[in-house]
């Protein structure tokens, strides 16, 4: 990470412990892994298992993490949400595994694998109690493994290394007490130009793993079906002003939705302007986008409701921050509105006759 990144990155989230963010920096600027080296405790708090989502899963860190000052308000929400949608996909898709495994202190739990064309979904509980540094409840970002693979037989199908191209959040249905040491994670993998439908019957091994070519995590499991994304293209232009926004396509995923939009000006760091996506109830998720989010799209957790109509805003952030960064006022102001026509989503189709 270059000076600038790290600097951004130290504001966008700066309601966590700055110190504990710089653990994160110092393991991703030298690409390494050491016990040996001086970390800060910090209490596993809300706050900083918020930040756990930024620091081990976004497509590209600097870019993904959002650039408005909304975040923090709009995250209980997405929370809530991502965990509906998981228990829901989950209940129709998900092979059950149930593999615990215990590797240098920490205690981790396969749950299940869920199938998509694009992604797969891996539900982790790690139990990190049994360790020394964890006894006055401290978290460190070494407690969790940073490199993943998917393989069928010697044939590696996916990875993700220093949890790149790898999307996180945390299944809160567990997560009521904020200081226990234990937590599961849902690790949405890209599965690159892979279709998901051609490995449903297919044996996979799944391995997390603390460095790489070392040791961690590692299960075997069989995907019986195949969650279908869904798209809808859109090709429409529309002009904010100076701002000319082309709304190109919409994907729905299981957990996650992905617009692809082609505008220079607005949704960058750096620019004035940012994008928000609204739901039918009046909820509003961040916008995070991928390494290229011309080319590659923003990502949101998906809304509640898809309905059959979303809004995409163009908002101004009034975020302040007092002088130790902590976040002081993320209000924001709705510039523009662009409706997101849909047919029926996936879920009315399958739950709809009830």
């Amino acid at each position: 990470m270059n000076r600038k990144t790290n600097e951004q990155l130290l504001d966008m989230i700066g309601d966590v412990d700055e110190r504990y963010i710089h653990e994160y920096i110092d393991a991703m600027n030298t690409q390494a892994r050491s016990r040996s080296t001086k970390y800060v405790k910090k209490r596993f708090t809300v706050a900083l298992a918020a930040a756990i989502i930024l620091l081990f899963g976004t497509v590209s860190l600097a870019a993904a993490l959002p650039a408005i000052g909304h975040f923090l308000a709009n995250l209980e929400n997405e929370n809530r949400v991502g965990t509906l949608n998981f228990d829901k996909i989950e209940a129709e898709y998900a092979v059950r595994i149930d593999d615990t495994q215990e590797y240098d202190g920490v205690v981790g739990t396969l749950n299940s694998a869920i199938l998509e064309n694009k992604h797969l979904l891996l539900s982790y509980t790690f139990d990190w109690s049994g360790l020394e540094d964890a006894a006055d409840g401290s978290f460190h970002t070494y407690f969790l493994p940073w490199f993943f693979y998917i393989t069928e037989g010697d044939n590696v199908i996916c990875r993700s290394e220093y949890t790149m191209g790898l999307h996180t959040q945390i299944y809160w249905g567990n997560a009521e007490n904020e200081d226990a040491a234990e937590m599961t994670l849902i690790y949405c993998i890209d599965l690159k130009d892979i279709d998901g439908a051609n490995l449903v019957g297919k044996e996979l091994t799944v391995r997390l793993l603390y460095a790489q070519g070392g040791e961690g995590f590692v299960s075997t499991f069989t995907p019986t079906t195949c969650f279908t994304d869904r798209s809808w293209d859109i090709g429409r232009t529309y002009q904010f002003d100076d701002h000319k926004i082309i709304l190109e396509r919409l994907q729905e995923s299981a957990l996650y939705v992905t617009l692809f939009i082609d505008c220079a000006t607005i949704g960058h760091n750096g620019d004035d302007y940012a994008f928000i996506l609204s739901d039918e109830l009046g909820n509003d998720y961040t916008a995070y986008s991928n390494r290229d989010s011309n080319a590659e799209g923003y990502w949101f957790i998906k809304p509640e409701t898809m309905g059959t109509q979303l809004t995409l805003k163009v908002i101004r952030s009034y975020r302040e921050t007092d002088p130790h960064g902590v976040t002081v006022n993320d209000s924001y102001e709705v510039l523009y509105e662009i409706p997101i026509e849909l047919k029926s989503s996936f879920w009315d189709n399958l739950f709809g006759r009830f």
